[in-house]
């Protein structure tokens, strides 16, 4: 009987271990996302800018950027910069 406690402890030694590794590696995190330290979560990505036209905020980054006499405007969209242009020539 001693033989077969032994093949018993070790079977279940494996398995245990088996189960570990298949949890583990369900369970890894996603290596395409970014891991954040608690400093970057208060740091501002990109700035949110308001397009003058249609009153939408929208990223910086990504905004059309037009210089109007002399002032910086930024726009959602290429037909929102020149509707603003043409409210403006409009208005003289």
């Amino acid at each position: 009987m001693g033989d077969k406690n032994k093949m018993r402890i070790i079977f279940y030694i494996l398995l245990a271990v088996s189960i570990y590794y298949l949890l583990k590696s369900i369970f890894k995190s996603n290596p395409s996302v970014k891991k954040t330290t608690s400093n970057s979560l208060w740091q501002i990505q990109d700035e949110l800018v308001k397009d003058p036209m249609c009153g939408v905020y929208i990223p910086k980054k990504k905004a059309m950027v037009a210089k109007i006499k002399g002032k910086v405007y930024y726009f959602c969209s290429k037909k929102c910069m020149e509707e603003y242009k043409k409210q403006l020539e409009e208005k003289k």
